[in-house]
Parts: structure tokens; C-alpha cells; sequence
């Protein structure tokens, strides 16, 4: 008996324990689960005079091309060493592209060209030391601008500009040839939106909105990936108790940065949501005021409010009553 005793209390210990798995870990010890609590966005708001509905969209582009900016600096002896020299690696730049794809396009800008100085001593008799600027060199500076379209070719651009010594990534400008486009798009999509919910207003309030007076204020913006990243630095720190006569040496962590987008939950709708890379993003925004209350008079109605008076043979001033 006492062995069939404890066959028959397995299973019940096996049911506990998957229980306890698929709760997780925030109910395990001392922790205690708590719910997450969500405000809401509000995206109309009304009185007894007016209504005001918030339509508000984003659309996401992937870039048509991009512009990467790559500075260069040059030192040399003389102002053509240095002329030389920067003309060169440019040039090995531009050969090695070309042949890699004739279609990326690359021109320079030119930033600065200055002598560099140094002191020399002039050593006089019966005199203190004097110091005189001396020219020692030459300082040239550009920007190489480099238009290309996908990351394999922006993969091979690193690779070839890095042959040249050419490391400083000044910046990369994303550019669409869609904005037009966009815009039409985001506009019917938001009166889309409006005249659903105006429907779904008017049944709730049992009456119909669409023939009330309106204000319309649209908006739209544009945020690009340079501006939307973020810093980043990597944490992990060891958990242990040293003694206090040893000498602890933390690792430097690693400082980076990664592509913040938008987010989508204060926004009516999104088109192009499953859009991985940083990409160029519109915002769209479109504001109605429904007014609620009825003038009491129509329009266009002129309303007179002319007064008569006589004067009478005393002088006296009597208002007519018409």
C-alpha cells in the first residue's frame, strides 16, 4: 500500500512543475508579477460646441540612393608634394570604382589648403633667444562624395577607399526621388481613415457629421537615419566580493551606437511597416475640428437691427416702434 501511495502522487508533482515553468521567473521566489499599465493615446477629444478628430501617419522609404561623405587629409613638404600626393590616392580611388561599377558616381569638394608652421631659434650675441615662425609643410583637406545605391556597393567603397588610407566617414545622406508620390499616398490614406471614423462618430452620436462645418490643418515632416541613432555602451559587470588589498582592473566597455526609428504606436496607420534597414521616414499628420453647435441663424443671412426716431415740435426725441 505504501508503495501505490506514492505512484499516484507523481503525476501531481509533474503537473506543478510545468506549471511553475510556464509561469516564468517573475513569479519564482520572492518576486512578484506585476501587470503592465498602458495609457492610451488619445486621438479625439470633444466638446458640446466642437469635435477634434487626430489622423496621423507614417510612411516608410527605403532610399532611391545615398550620399557617403569621406574626409581626406594630406600633409606634404611642399604645396605640389602635397597636390601630388592627394590627387594620387584620389585617383586610385575613382579607377578602382569605376571598374567595380560605372554607375556610383564621385566628385570632390574641396575644404582647405594652408601652410603648416614651426618655430626656429635665432641665436644673437649678447641677446636673448628669438623665436620665428618657419613654414615646415602643407595641410590639404576634401571631401570625397561618393553616390551609390546598395550596401554591397557601399561595402566595396569602404574596402577600396580603406587601400588609400581613407577612413573618416563624415556621413551618409539617404535621398528619394518619391516625396511627391508619398504625399498623395498619406493624404488619401488619412481621409481613408477620417471618413471611417467620421462614420463610426456619427452612428454613436446619432447624428451625421459629415454635413457640419469643418477646419482642416495638415502637416508633414521628415525624419532621415542620421538623425535617429542613438549611443550605446555595452554593460556587464562581475558580481563578486574582493578583498580589499586587491587591485581591481574594469574592462573599458564598448561605446556604439544603433538606428532608432519612429514608433508606430501614437500613429492612425503605417505604410511599409516590415522595413528592416534605416530607411527615410514621413510623417503625416491631419487635424479636423467638426463644429457641433448650429449658428441660430443660417448663413449669408443679414440680420438688421435698424432703429427709427422722430423729433417732435418741442425738440423732444421719441424712438419709433416698426
Amino acid at each position: 500500500m505504501r508503495l501505490k501511495f506514492t505512484l499516484l502522487m507523481l503525476p501531481f508533482l509533474f503537473v506543478n512543475i510545468v506549471k511553475g515553468q510556464e509561469s516564468g521567473n517573475a513569479n519564482y521566489g520572492n518576486n512578484k508579477y506585476y501587470a503592465n499599465q498602458v495609457s492610451t493615446i488619445q486621438t479625439t477629444s470633444s466638446s458640446q460646441d466642437e469635435m477634434i478628430i487626430t489622423i496621423k501617419g507614417i510612411y516608410n522609404e527605403n532610399a532611391t540612393s545615398k550620399i557617403a561623405v569621406f574626409s581626406i587629409l594630406q600633409l606634404g613638404k611642399t604645396a605640389e608634394e602635397t597636390t601630388s600626393m592627394m590627387d594620387e590616392r584620389i585617383a586610385n580611388v575613382v579607377a578602382q570604382i569605376q571598374s567595380f561599377n560605372k554607375e556610383i558616381e564621385v566628385v570632390t569638394d574641396m575644404i582647405s589648403f594652408v601652410p603648416m608652421y614651426e618655430y626656429q631659434v635665432e641665436k644673437k650675441i649678447f641677446n636673448p633667444k628669438t623665436y620665428n615662425e618657419k613654414p615646415s609643410g602643407f595641410e590639404l583637406k576634401k571631401n570625397l562624395i561618393i553616390k551609390y545605391k546598395t550596401h554591397v556597393e557601399f561595402d566595396k567603397i569602404i574596402s577600396i577607399c580603406a587601400k588609400q588610407e581613407i577612413y573618416d566617414l563624415a556621413k551618409v545622406d539617404y535621398v528619394t526621388n518619391n516625396f511627391t508620390s508619398i504625399k498623395d499616398q498619406m493624404q488619401n490614406r488619412a481621409i481613408e481613415e477620417f471618413k471611417k471614423t467620421l462614420s463610426n462618430y456619427s452612428t454613436i452620436m446619432n447624428m451625421d457629421l459629415s454635413k457640419k462645418e469643418k477646419i482642416i490643418q495638415e502637416g508633414f515632416n521628415v525624419s532621415y537615419p542620421m538623425e535617429s541613432y542613438r549611443s550605446y555602451q555595452a554593460y556587464s559587470q562581475a558580481n563578486a566580493n574582493f578583498d580589499k588589498k586587491d587591485v581591481v582592473n574594469n574592462v573599458v566597455k564598448n561605446t556604439t551606437q544603433y538606428y532608432n526609428s519612429v514608433p508606430v504606436k501614437s500613429h492612425t496607420f503605417i505604410i511599409n511597416p516590415e522595413i528592416a534597414s534605416p530607411c527615410i521616414q514621413i510623417f503625416y499628420e491631419l487635424t479636423i475640428r467638426i463644429k457641433l453647435k448650429e449658428d441660430q441663424l443660417p448663413k449669408n443671412t443679414i440680420q438688421k437691427n435698424n432703429k427709427y426716431y422722430v423729433i417732435t415740435s418741442t425738440g423732444d426725441i421719441k424712438l419709433l416702434n416698426i
